[in-house]
């Protein structure tokens, strides 16, 4: 395990030595920083001011979902090249010369993959919640422990890439991950929909309407959202079926890890 923990922090310091990761980062706050004039200026809403404190809140809901979907293509695109940038350049062999697990360089670059995501994604999350904070002198409870919840999401789609790298060019392992994300969207998100209230007295018939079994055990990506939507809400999750989102995620990445493992263990270097 030790030699995993070392080859993610390799991992780690690689991509940032790459300008172009501190030129995404630059850009990505200064993309999040435009939202500021959200929190400025008086909101009338059927005649009423709105408070500012309230548009914030709600601002700040969107726009935090906006980052943590933003993320998927972040992440998507720094794990595609994992394995077949490392078997052209010789870091594979040297890495698998020394005393090194195959397993252990695996998870090792995934790891790294992952924080560097997960530190990237919360460095934007923060941004929002320190102008909330200064702009209105209040914070949002939930908001950063949300961030963290959403990293799961991020795990799940590195580790979907790094599998699907091994059997496909590196762009259609992103590209097929992204669809994948998007058929849960619309799977999840439906179910969303008809489950709120305003669906259920528009719809009553779907209320009973039991989801095929296929769209319960589907990867939660969405409903992960959603929860750490409510953590931010501090209101009633609706999940789909008897397994929490975050169980779900786990499982498939557990799973994704091991056929992984396999299939790189099966492959020359």
């Amino acid at each position: 395990m030790n030699n995993s923990i070392k080859i993610a922090g390799y991992t780690i310091r690689d991509q940032m030595r790459h300008k172009s990761f501190y030129v995404l980062l630059g850009i990505s706050i200064l993309f999040v920083l435009m939202f500021r004039g959200c929190y400025d200026g008086n909101y009338m809403v059927n005649g009423k001011q709105v408070d500012n404190l309230a548009v914030a809140w709600h601002a700040s809901k969107i726009i935090f979902q906006i980052i943590a979907s933003g993320m998927f293509l972040v992440v998507a695109l720094l794990s595609m090249k994992i394995f077949s940038r490392d078997r052209n350049d010789g870091s594979m062999v040297i890495f698998l010369s020394r005393p090194v697990c195959r397993w252990q360089y695996v998870l090792g670059r995934i790891i790294g993959t992952w924080v560097l995501g997960l530190v990237f994604m919360f460095i934007l999350h923060l941004t929002i919640f320190l102008t909330v904070w200064v702009k209105t002198g209040a914070t949002i409870p939930g908001y950063l422990t949300a961030s963290l919840v959403c990293s799961v999401n991020l795990l799940f789609i590195i580790t979907c890439v790094c599998f699907l790298s091994l059997f496909m060019p590196d762009f259609i392992s992103a590209l097929f991950t992204m669809g994948i994300l998007f058929v849960g969207f619309v799977s999840d998100g439906g179910h969303q929909i008809l489950s709120s209230d305003i669906a259920r007295s528009a719809l009553p018939s779907t209320v009973n309407a039991d989801p095929a079994l296929w769209r319960i055990l589907y990867p939660k990506v969405f409903m992960l959202q959603a929860y750490a939507d409510s953590i931010i809400s501090k209101s009633g999750f609706t999940n789909m079926g008897p397994f929490h989102p975050v169980w779900n995620l786990f499982f498939f990445i557990l799973l994704i890890l091991a056929l992984i493992l396999i299939s790189f263990n099966r492959k020359e270097v």
